[in-house]
């Protein structure tokens, strides 16, 4: 008796919130305003940000190898990242190291989008313009974060738009994007950003680290037959070794004071989100 019937009310009670504002909608959310009969919300547009990186020495993917020169992986990565964000991307391609070209491509950046993003250009080369372009046409609100990889990190603002300079090598801009950007990016297109919950686990190895930054290394997390949650070191944590993040799960985050992990030590862990896995 009583099987196969639905009351009234026993999945969403007269005058509960349904879905709140900053909540980014679901498959799950769009069914469930169906199953109340609406048919349409009102939504935040999507984002628009414009992508470029900068570089004599880039090829783009598919060119034939040159000497002295490497593919340019971080502008598809980047692109990638923003579209499961769900921004729309103007992807203005590679900028050479020529000062007039970069400060056109910021222009026409600046003109097109809400926030304009950049790889390679920051940091303290002869031909590093980015950083020093943004400041003449805008403003740096801060260069450099105490952080492992990523450090050389602009954020600026243009005329219209926000900006960031995302270092060069692929992992610093991975790790810059991931825990700066995206949290970022996800508070301008109207979404409540989601808090990084940290988790502890016991280091199975040694984590190699010098105190004075914060250090985000890439790792693989998992419970051992005792049901322990076990981090291994990810191999590698070299900022051009991209290959790192295949083999990880998540990041061991170890603070800006800590020095040498030994194993057995309690470190926290971070699990990669959607934007990474």
């Amino acid at each position: 008796l009583g099987e196969a019937i639905r009351i009234a009310g026993s999945d969403i009670a007269k005058k509960s919130v349904v879905l709140s504002k900053g909540k980014r909608l679901t498959a799950i959310d769009i069914g469930l305003l169906a199953s109340i009969g609406i048919d349409k919300a009102s939504v935040f547009r999507k984002l628009k940000v414009a992508l470029f990186s900068t570089g004599d020495e880039l090829l783009q993917p598919g060119d034939i190898p040159q000497q002295g020169k490497i593919f340019d992986s971080n502008r598809p990565m980047l692109r990638a990242m923003l579209k499961r964000l769900g921004a729309e991307v103007l992807d203005l391609g590679v900028i050479e190291d020529d000062p007039e070209k970069i400060r056109d491509a910021f222009t026409q950046a600046d003109a097109s989008a809400d926030c304009v993003i950049t790889s390679g250009g920051v940091s303290v080369g002869e031909a590093d313009y980015t950083r020093e372009i943004l400041e003449e046409i805008g403003q740096v609100d801060f260069w450099k974060l105490a952080i492992k990889p990523g450090k050389p990190l602009a954020f600026g603002r243009l005329n219209n738009s926000l900006f960031f300079g995302l270092p060069g090598n692929p992992v610093s801009a991975a790790v810059t994007f991931d825990q700066i950007a995206a949290p970022s990016l996800s508070l301008l297109a109207g979404c409540t950003p989601k808090e990084n919950v940290a988790i502890r686990a016991i280091a199975k190895n040694r984590f190699r680290k010098k105190p004075g930054r914060t250090d985000y290394q890439r790792a693989f997390c998992y419970r051992d037959d005792n049901g322990q949650l076990i981090v291994d070191s990810g191999g590698s944590q070299s900022s051009g070794v991209l290959s790192c993040f295949t083999t990880s799960n998540c990041y061991a985050v170890l603070e800006n004071g800590r020095g040498m992990v030994e194993p057995g030590e309690t470190v926290n862990v971070q699990w990669f989100d959607s934007v990474l896995r």
